[in-house]
């Protein structure tokens, strides 16, 4: 996972993200939070008590719920030309990480930032798991790079929350345990 400071324009940071991914595959972006209220800050998904509870058992750790955004997200973020899939409604991905180097940097920054898993290489579908590895082949791309060490590879589970009533959507099985959603999903 790689980071952008919030201080330059937000077109800027989501073109320097999508020259790191392969534009037709590149799957949407999300925001690291510190906290489960800054979620609840850039989305509307929290109001179910359903979506709370598992939110509040899930984070932090490797998860990655999308849920409807709120207007206080910048509309670039989700309608930003490079981004070539489509959605039913405006939405994101929201993630509360558990190592604690990256949640004291999001807690110094006190606002999200925009993340994603990046390859090793343009060419490559392995994913950078080293700080190393994102800073010599995307050093162009990226502000700074924090290595905290080697990272496991394996992906966050995605689930999404965005549906009214109020079933929620297994995206990808991951890193983290799906069990605690099997009541809920469709």
């Amino acid at each position: 996972t790689f980071f952008q400071k919030k201080n330059r324009s937000f077109n800027f940071e989501l073109k320097a993200i999508f020259d790191m991914k392969d534009p037709v595959t590149a799957k949407p972006l999300s925001l690291l939070c510190h906290s489960i209220s800054q979620i609840s800050e850039y989305t509307l998904g929290l109001s179910s008590r359903v979506a709370f509870k598992i939110i509040k058992q899930s984070l932090p750790g490797p998860y990655t719920f999308i849920l409807p955004a709120s207007n206080k997200l910048p509309k670039i973020i989700i309608e930003h030309k490079e981004h070539k899939r489509g959605w039913r409604r405006k939405e994101i991905g929201v993630r509360i990480p558990k190592e604690p180097i990256v949640l004291e940097f999001l807690k110094l920054l006190d606002h999200p930032v925009l993340c994603s898993s990046v390859p090793v290489s343009r060419e490559s579908k392995i994913l950078a798991t080293e700080g190393a590895q994102v800073a010599d082949v995307w050093a162009h791309c990226v502000d700074f790079v924090i290595d905290a060490g080697e990272r496991n590879s394996n992906p966050s589970t995605v689930v999404d929350m965005t549906d009214d009533s109020g079933k929620i959507r297994l995206i990808r099985e991951g890193a983290g345990d799906v069990g605690i959603f099997r009541p809920y999903l469709e």
